[in-house]
């Protein structure tokens, strides 16, 4: 069965609702980390997220934005808030389609 172009048009909008959404996890990963909430927690729900990515959909900056995650746990909050915006910056190369 073929598929049709509204029904790539909805896949191609699901997918960039999809990716809004993660960014916003990065961003309340901040937040939590702001207020020393349960952060690490946070993390790693984001992180295993991104572990169930489809092999189609891994590039080599979805590869860096793999090691940027895995690296939070470690950094100062100078450098995670940086990462942080790196990793919401990484999102936004993701293609869509």
């Amino acid at each position: 069965m073929s598929t049709t172009s509204h029904e790539i048009y909805e896949e191609k909008e699901v997918y960039s609702g999809y990716l809004n959404k993660l960014k916003n996890k990065f961003y309340g990963l901040l937040c939590e980390r702001e207020k020393e909430g349960e952060w690490e927690k946070f993390l790693d729900t984001i992180f295993i997220e991104l572990s169930d990515f489809s092999p189609e959909k891994k590039s080599i900056n979805y590869y860096s934005l793999i090691n940027k995650v895995a690296s939070l746990r470690y950094l100062d909050y100078s450098y995670f808030r940086k990462t942080i915006f790196e990793c919401m910056n990484l999102i936004d190369t993701f293609e869509i389609g």
